[in-house]
């Protein structure tokens, strides 16, 4: 059902990877003579936020400044304006580390050989799921029910709004009578409480330990609408979605990865949530078998992107 703009997006995406690629030799190969992580060669960190651009600048300010504190390392923020443009630079080395999606990471690690740097943990968690939301009132009560309604989801390229939700309508043989592209998990939520859609996908988290309440999207636009939790419900959610992993491009020197896996998780842990809501940081270990497994369940789904994603 979705499959086609999915397609289409990545297809577009590994088009414009490629050829920026090989465009931006000339430009990285003066800065590349430069060491890293120095004042005229800075360590480059890139962050797509979940929210806005400025904000998410401001609010990771005091943690570039603490990293450079704790490695000795220069350090440059970033905030591309979409997951493409993070995998465009980290293929032309315009970006040495990526605060992406899983997504963006999985393709990056594809046609870049970005390898896996630092788990995050949200909530007390490293994986989360996908979401179906209907409002309360809705006559939809199950997956079979959403056949020929019509769907919000924020971004071909999300987990929780996209994949999940077409390879459980494709695995049940349903389809959509529509779907509406928000650029937002935000917009999403607001496009079902206005009607204009029936049904919306979006992340959800485990439940706060001590409030009990629901860490999911619909927070984020809890201030519009402060009753949100009880004028929705969930009709469905997934199996469990590794958290995005923070990654680095191809060729950062042993030194700096060393040095960055102390520092990093120190300055998340110091401030908490003020990048993307990550609350913890660790280094991947060589045993963590959990983005292979993401990897195989939508390669094994049905849905057809095995020119996507690279087989193991």
């Amino acid at each position: 059902m979705l499959n086609k703009r999915f397609l289409f997006v990545l297809f577009a995406l590994f088009s414009m990877t490629s050829s920026n690629a090989a465009e931006s030799n000339s430009n990285t190969k003066a800065t590349s003579e430069v060491k890293l992580g120095t004042r005229n060669n800075p360590f480059k960190i890139a962050i797509v936020p979940s929210g806005q651009a400025a904000k998410a600048l401001d609010s990771a300010k005091p943690v570039a400044k603490c990293i450079e504190q704790k490695s000795k390392i220069f350090v440059d923020v970033q905030v591309p304006n979409s997951y493409i443009a993070v995998v465009e630079a980290i293929g032309a080395q315009k970006a040495d580390l990526a605060f992406g999606d899983i997504v963006s990471f999985l393709i990056a690690k594809k046609r870049f050989n970005a390898e896996p740097f630092l788990e995050i943990t949200r909530y007390g968690s490293t994986s989360y799921q996908s979401a179906i939301f209907v409002k309360a009132n809705s006559n939809i009560k199950s997956v079979s029910d959403l056949n020929n309604k019509k769907f919000a989801y924020s971004d071909a390229s999300s987990a929780s709004s996209y994949i999940y939700p077409a390879i459980l309508m494709k695995k049940n043989n349903k389809k959509f009578a529509q779907e509406l592209a928000t650029g937002s998990m935000d917009a999403s939520i607001i496009a079902l409480m206005q009607g204009q859609v029936d049904a919306t996908a979006a992340y959800y988290n485990n439940k706060d330990p001590v409030t009990g309440k629901e860490n999911d999207a619909r927070v984020r636009v809890e201030n519009i609408y402060p009753n949100i939790y009880k004028e929705t419900r969930i009709i469905w959610l997934s199996s469990l979605i590794p958290n995005e992993p923070v990654y680095l491009r191809k060729g950062v020197s042993e030194d700096i990865k060393q040095k960055l896996a102390v520092a990093i998780p120190e300055c998340i842990k110091e401030f908490p949530k003020y990048i993307n809501n990550i609350s913890e940081l660790n280094p991947i270990t060589a045993d963590n078998k959990n983005y292979e497994n993401f990897v195989k369940e939508v390669e094994t789904s049905g849905l057809d992107i095995s020119n996507i994603f690279s087989k193991k």
